[in-house]
């Protein structure tokens, strides 16, 4: 009986494998966007850094092959900004490794998946998207790091360290939030960062798409849960 229902398992599986894989395959064309000519730049720029073998993605994301199965997943995923994975609540502070899709670039993904999700024009064979464009940020952040100095600040500290700042890396615990705003000496307020849902596993830089000089008499106001701590990273040769 047992051996019965796992056969049954199995074919039912099956069949729904069969039937998914031949609605992609009649999907009807409907778009002149394709994955060749506007979907695989995105894709490269935006998405292969963790949706590689091997990376922090759950699936690779390198070939028309390996997207087209979550075309309508992806489409989803953009619309609702859960990818790609941003753990700033956006529009609050900016960021020069922020990797969120532009309304455009989402609109083109929409587009696409609704119109059947073409390959490419008629006659262009496909390639697989490469990973070169992730390379040059990878190697910029490396090269900002080893220019800078870190200075731990507790997220209770009302004052930053003086000198020119190039990025943050927060730690607050799992599941923690923190909100950073600046306050200059004449009241104005300027929004810094802001996490929420904290995740260690994801702990990164975030690197200021305008690095600031602050000197003394700017504060920090940061409303945070649980143990918190910012590094703050200075460009070397500033004063603490």
């Amino acid at each position: 009986m047992a051996a019965s229902s796992r056969t049954a398992r199995r074919l039912s599986v099956a069949f729904a494998f069969l039937w998914v894989a031949a609605a992609i395959a009649h999907d009807r064309i409907s778009t002149k966007v394709t994955w060749d000519r506007e979907i695989a730049p995105i894709v490269q720029a935006r998405c292969i850094s963790c949706h590689v073998a091997g990376g922090k993605g759950p699936m690779a994301l390198t070939t028309y092959e390996e997207v087209r199965p979550w075309a309508r997943a992806i489409k989803e995923e953009v619309l609702t900004r859960r990818m790609p994975k941003w753990h700033v609540v956006r529009g609050y502070g900016d960021f020069r490794n922020d990797p969120s899709l532009s309304p455009f670039e989402i609109g083109l993904i929409a587009a696409w998946v609704d119109g059947g999700a073409p390959k490419s024009s008629a006659g262009k064979a496909s390639e697989p998207v490469s990973e070169r464009s992730n390379v040059l940020p990878a190697v910029e952040g490396r090269a900002s790091a080893r220019r800078a100095r870190t200075v731990s600040v507790p997220c209770s500290s009302p004052v930053l360290p003086t000198g020119r700042i190039l990025g943050l890396t927060p730690v607050v615990e799992a599941g923690g939030a923190l909100r950073l705003t600046l306050r200059m000496p004449d009241g104005l307020e300027e929004p810094l960062l802001w996490i929420r849902n904290f995740d260690p596993k994801f702990t990164e830089t975030y690197w200021l798409r305008n690095p600031r000089t602050f000197s003394k008499g700017v504060r920090m106001s940061a409303e945070f849960s649980g143990p918190c701590r910012i590094n703050v990273l200075l460009s070397s040769g500033t004063a603490p």
